[in-house]
């Protein structure tokens, strides 16, 4: 049987659950590759392309992906459609990596910095890894590797590499530090986030999390709200967040509550859920009253309508929808978290679950199993920043002799107030790994440019992953590529986990591509799982075709708890001492391009329109459009955003979808370093911050930041691809009537069409 890569992948991507068997197909040898050639010739023109899968590593939660490679060069991401998660499916952010790969501004070879003060001057890698060496050994101990939160072998691999030089890893992340993880560890006793089965519920109910947008997979949501809405009653979505993002937008009920009230208008649903006759049963109310030690009597439906800032009306509705509508299911994040009572709020959310019975149920939430792997962590996120601010004080204090960072821009994404500049220029040896040069790199010592996830080894571990145990695998599929101008390679790079290794003892590996392959020789022992071979060797080339391993018979459980953090009113930065303007609240959002700014150095995502505001290439300001109109705030004004922590300037938007007082503000502009597409472009949010924390979990309070708003007195215009002719309302044309077989226009008017067409059919009786 003779099959070609296309008639390959087309058999693999019948089903997430099936296997492929590698012995009978009879597969020729040159349809095993699972690396393209490294030594193509540039030049060499044959107009074949080939598909590659692999894994997208810090870009994404795990989404699976084909990458298209002609004469050596990738040229097109698309979502893998036998990946579990994202099943094919893709968002606008996949192709801007691609950028990146052969970016003018790519770090071209080691770089070293002699004084705190100089320049960085180019030097080879036995330089660099005389340099490395002599920085671990003077750590004696006193070592931080930093990273983004990792999950798979090279999550591993730096865990274990600070273990063996005595010191410690600590993974970054500006917006999700805990909070989400504590609540649903508190609430579920899952160690993993769950699975939240949106395709099979009758009813969503989410709070604060742009899951269509930049929280979680949006790829992978994308796919369930999809079939969410195919139900032959569209389903029903309710969604409650200050400001309309993606997720809101796309709701049947938005309800916009009052910054970090979200804990409270959930307890108002579950209030009117209890004491109402027959929404809930009565095992259900006692679980529910077990997992909220305070019970309900503070959360009269008036006091939480007053608290909240949502109608009565519109909290009885989304408490009726949401339990007469079953399966339903109930989550939150992002926002609804990023306050000082944050744990208190996603808590009370997620609590909700128990009322409707959705726990571990179908169209409810379901827990994912631990890692298939050994000692390889299946979930990660960011250290509290109460932990950071202790952790800097140790630099400040001279206590820790290398810091190793990498896929953290620490400088960018943390608050003025704790001054990460001068923190990092009292340790004697930072080395920084990355792409392109960013804000942190500016007080490297040692910069060694790293490979990005198209040419480098890995795993990762899907977080949320689909109920079920996976594990994706990550390969190169490109070679080192020359210049255009054929002046060298574009990058001589190396793999972060490659270079930790070599740098090691060995005693937990030689190389990231042996320890992915020695994995996958492990998981072929099990006999089970989505791929099945003969021997090891076609066992881990199946794998790697197909993108990865699951296993479809190892699910996970629930152990129901109690709601962690405190029921508090929400604490926000003062603003007595900010001078002239106006208060209003600080919420920041990821940008649907940008992300938390890693992709800010790509022209692709800078030119991707908002799919809100459309704008693009700036940082703007979504206002309300009332209250911008009682302040004389028009669109394109520059705005003074100024807190106790700083200020920047931002563009005014004003825009109906968002609660008076409260002002939104995107994330992923304003870059000092990070090539010549985002450097000194739009504005910082993250750096204006305050350092709130939730009393649970120590997390940055990100949302609990108080501004005071002024026009600067100029006027820039929004760059945006919505243009300016403003909507009015003109006299009505006559309607589409779709009219059955044998029916007549009469029937057809009563049965589905609405007012107008009476006017104009005679359907009125008068």
């Amino acid at each position: 049987m003779k099959l070609n890569r296309r008639e390959f992948l087309a058999l693999t991507g019948k089903t997430a659950a099936g296997a492929v068997i590698f012995a009978a197909c009879g597969l020729p040898e040159r349809e095993l590759i699972v690396q393209s050639p490294v030594d193509l010739p540039e030049d060499l023109v044959r107009g074949e392309d080939a598909w590659y899968a692999t894994s997208m590593g810090d870009f994404t939660n795990g989404d699976g992906v084909l990458v298209r490679v002609m004469q050596g060069r990738a040229k097109k991401i698309e979502g893998n459609p036998d990946h579990p998660v994202n099943r094919g499916k893709a968002t606008a952010r996949y192709d801007a990596p691609l950028q990146l790969l052969y970016h003018p501004d790519r770090i071209p070879e080691p770089q070293i910095r002699y004084s705190k003060s100089g320049n960085l001057v180019g030097i080879s890698w036995d330089q660099a890894d005389t340099r490395f060496q002599e920085a671990l050994k003077n750590a004696n101990g006193s070592l931080t590797v930093v990273t983004n939160p990792l999950r798979g072998h090279l999550g591993s691999v730096a865990s274990k590499f600070a273990a063996q030089y005595s010191g410690k890893h600590m993974a970054f992340d500006s917006t999700e530090q805990g909070v989400l993880h504590g609540a649903v560890k508190s609430v579920f006793g899952h160690d993993q986030l769950p699975t939240f089965d949106i395709a099979n519920a009758q009813t969503v109910l989410s709070f604060g999390a742009d899951w269509l947008g930049t929280w979680g997979s949006p790829a992978q949501f994308g796919v369930k709200y999809g079939e969410f809405r195919s139900q032959s009653d569209r389903g029903y979505f309710i969604h409650a967040e200050p400001r309309m993002s993606l997720t809101a937008a796309a709701a049947d009920l938005w309800l916009a509550p009052r910054p970090g009230t979200e804990g409270d208008l959930a307890l108002g649903i579950a209030r009117v859920i209890t004491t109402t006759a027959g929404l809930a049963g009565q095992d259900n109310i006692d679980a529910f009253n077990a997992a909220v030690p305070g019970g309900l009597n503070d959360y009269g439906i008036v006091d939480v309508a007053n608290r909240t800032g949502v109608s009565i009306d519109r909290i009885e509705k989304a408490a009726r929808h949401f339990a007469e509508h079953t399966p339903s299911v109930a989550f939150g994040g992002g926002s609804a978290g990023a306050h000082t009572n944050g744990s208190f709020n996603l808590g009370a959310i997620y609590a909700l679950n128990l009322l409707v019975g959705a726990v571990d149920a179908r169209g409810g939430i379901t827990a994912n199993p631990s890692s298939a792997l050994k000692d390889i962590p299946a979930s990660a996120t960011g250290a509290s920043f109460e932990a950071w601010e202790a952790e800097l004080a140790q630099w400040r204090a001279g206590n820790v002799e290398t810091v190793i960072i990498r896929g953290a821009n620490l400088v960018y994404g943390m608050p003025n107030s704790v001054n990460v500049r001068e923190a990092l220029s009292h340790v004697p040896n930072v080395i920084a790994f990355g792409t392109v040069l960013d804000d942190t790199m500016d007080l490297a010592d040692l910069v060694l440019p790293e490979q990005m996830f198209l040419e480098a080894w890995g795993t990762d571990i899907p977080e949320p992953g689909p109920g079920y145990q996976v594990v994706g695998t990550q390969q190169p599929v490109v070679g080192p590529t020359i210049s255009r101008e054929e002046a060298g390679l574009i990058s001589d790079a190396r793999g972060f986990g490659d270079t930790l290794l070599a740098m090691s003892d060995g005693s937990y590996g030689s190389s990231m591509e042996r320890l992915v392959k020695g994995a996958l020789s492990d998981l072929h022992s099990t006999g089970s799982g989505s791929v099945s071979a003969s021997t090891a060797t076609l066992f881990t080339n199946g794998a790697l075709q197909r993108g990865g391993w699951w296993d479809t018979s190892k699910g996970g459980s629930s152990k129901v708890g109690k709601i962690g953090g405190s029921a508090a009113t929400p604490e926000f930065s003062a603003t007595d001492s900010l001078g002239k303007g106006d208060d209003f609240t600080l919420i920041p959002f990821q940008s649907n391009s940008l992300g938390d700014g890693r992709l800010a150095a790509t022209p692709w995502a800078q030119q991707t329109p908002d799919p809100i505001s459309s704008a693009s290439w700036s940082t703007w300001a979504e206002i309300n459009s009332e209250q911008a109109k009682e302040l004389g705030i028009k669109e394109g004004d520059v705005l003074l955003i100024r807190s106790t922590s700083g200020e920047i300037e931002v563009l005014a938007y004003p825009h109906p979808g968002v609660r008076p007082d409260v002002i939104g503000i995107p994330i992923g502009q304003g870059h000092h370093e990070s090539g010549r597409y985002a450097e000194d472009r739009g504005s910082n949010v993250l750096s204006i911050l305050v350092d709130e924390k939730d009393t649970e979990t120590g997390a940055l309070a990100w949302a609990a930041t108080r501004v005071r708003v002024q026009r600067a007195g100029r006027r820039v215009k929004v760059p945006k691809f919505e243009g300016n002719v403003e909507a009015r309302q003109v006299e009505p044309g006559v309607p589409i009537l779709v009219v059955g077989v044998g029916e007549t226009a009469h029937d057809a008017q009563e049965a589905n069409h609405h007012l107008y067409q009476q006017q104009f059919l005679g359907g009125d009786d008068e």
